[in-house]
């Protein structure tokens, strides 16, 4: 038996537990301090008195659980697989891929459609952003159906060129995603309006366009990493600018993401 091995293990399974228990402990404190006062004034008056519109939104989701996942290295025999690419692996956890032929996007053969098939994993991701002035999209993995908002780890950028064409991309992934046992109840939309209004980030004459649920990194510990429910918010200011937020949908802190230059390779 490999006793370094086994204590190293212990010593990461220990550290999530610690990081899960501390945040058990965080989400009960920070429930006992939003009980709002008899005198505050209801949120809906605020967004009226300012002007500010919610649109309807998905039917709120009320539980989620937190997520771990382990970052995935790629190994000899993925890559031999791909068809039609030269294959680069810089550091055992990216893969970057040039297509020794580019491939023509259609209305037929989508952007989603050539990475489900040309992409290990490829329907693993969802579209995040598409930037036609650079030629670039973003795509992110999911977990849950939904996405795992910039985790360097779990991210693909694709490329094209002037003629519509895929000429590469840059992929890095998660593997063995699981739901932590324990279901947290999450914040509603409405109280999540309220953490952002009282932070001052509602301007007045705005309007709150989207409200959805996705991941974000909790925790990186070396090669397991802790993932926690997160409302991704967008909203539309006066003169058409959108501003994005995101608030952890479970102990209402607005989280500041580290987000990378969008057209940057990933590192």
């Amino acid at each position: 038996m490999d006793w370094n091995k086994t204590k190293t293990i212990f010593i990461i399974v220990f550290s999530i537990l610690n990081v899960f228990l501390l945040s058990l402990y965080l989400n009960r404190y920070n429930a006992s301090q939003q009980i709002d006062k008899p005198n505050d004034t209801p949120i809906a008056e605020k967004l009226i008195l300012d002007n500010i519109k919610v649109l309807e939104t998905d039917k709120e989701i009320k539980e989620a659980s937190y997520v771990s996942g382990n970052v995935h290295n790629f190994s000899q025999e993925e890559i031999e697989e791909l068809d039609n690419q030269t294959v680069e692996i810089p550091v055992s956890h990216k893969l970057v891929s040039t297509f020794e032929e580019p491939i023509k996007i259609t209305d037929e053969n989508t952007l989603e459609k050539i990475v489900h098939e040309q992409v290990i994993r490829g329907s693993a991701y969802g579209l995040w952003k598409i930037d036609e002035e650079n030629k670039t999209a973003i795509l992110f993995q999911k977990v849950n159906k939904r996405l795992v908002y910039y985790n360097t780890n779990a991210k693909l950028i694709v490329h094209w060129n002037e003629e519509n064409e895929l000429i590469g991309y840059e992929q890095t992934i998660l593997d063995d995603l699981e739901n932590y046992d324990v279901y947290q109840k999450l914040l509603p939309h409405m109280q999540v309006i309220n953490i952002l209004y009282g932070n001052s980030h509602l301007k007045p004459d705005s309007t709150i366009k989207e409200i959805e649920l996705g991941y974000s990194t909790l925790a990186q510990l070396t090669e397991t990493q802790v993932f926690a429910p997160t409302w991704h918010i967008l909203v539309e200011l006066l003169d058409g600018t959108v501003e994005e937020y995101f608030v952890n949908a479970v102990e209402g802190r607005v989280i500041e993401i580290q987000k990378e230059t969008e057209q940057k390779v990933l590192e």
